[in-house]
């Protein structure tokens, strides 16, 4: 699965993979998320730490990692309502609505944090 539709989250320790098979989003037991690409982590949300229990993309278009007992970290993507995110075959990871609202620069990229 490359992608998460409004309503689906991933819990600590799952993850969504480009179709390609090169890139991978996973929610590490440590709370950060982070992309992958061949073992090497080229992008994290640098929430590590803070008590995160699942990342969902929301049905109001913003993709959100929750702590206890709030937000800890999202895509600031909201009013793009039934948008999805998708780990891409460049390992750019979007979020789509009727266009891309937000990625996260990763196509080609070494490492990036937020």
């Amino acid at each position: 699965m490359d992608r998460l539709l409004p309503g689906q989250k991933l819990d600590k320790g799952q993850s969504i993979q480009s179709s390609n098979g090169l890139y991978t989003l996973i929610l590490q037991q440590d709370g950060n998320l982070v992309i992958y690409s061949q073992g090497k982590a080229i992008w994290a949300s640098n929430t590590a730490g803070r008590a995160v229990s699942q990342a969902i993309m929301q049905t109001d278009g913003n993709f959100v990692i929750y702590g206890y007992p709030n937000a800890v970290w999202a895509t600031g993507t909201n009013g793009w309502n039934n948008a999805y995110i998708v780990m891409q075959d460049d390992g750019n990871l979007v979020v789509y609505g009727f266009k891309a609202a937000w990625a996260s620069g990763t196509n080609r990229v070494t490492y990036r944090s937020f």
